[in-house]
């Protein structure tokens, strides 16, 4: 079981990630032609950057999607319930 502390720490770096992707979809909009990269606020790259291309949106964006997921269980140790949590509220429209 995590302490206090650690839950709080983990809590505050998903929150951080779910603005940073919310920022990243309004920005880009995810648009062809645009590029986009995403950085942890650990500091970790979970997506460098990539070109968007019209007829491959939905299939980066579940890239990115997935790379989230497997940073936050490899690298954060994080929940498959919080990782599900996160990535909807990530994504969810704003």
């Amino acid at each position: 079981m995590k302490t206090r502390e650690a839950a709080a720490a983990e809590d505050e770096l998903l929150l951080q990630l779910i603005a940073a992707v919310k920022t990243l979809n309004v920005a880009k909009e995810w648009e062809a032609g645009t590029t986009v990269t995403l950085k942890c606020p650990c500091g970790k790259v979970i997506l460098p950057p990539i070109l968007l291309s019209a007829n491959l949106l939905d299939r980066q964006r579940g890239l990115l999607k997935s790379q989230i997921e497997r940073h936050l269980r490899d690298r954060h140790d994080v929940a498959k319930q919080a990782i599900h949590r996160t990535v909807k509220d990530a994504f969810a429209a704003n």
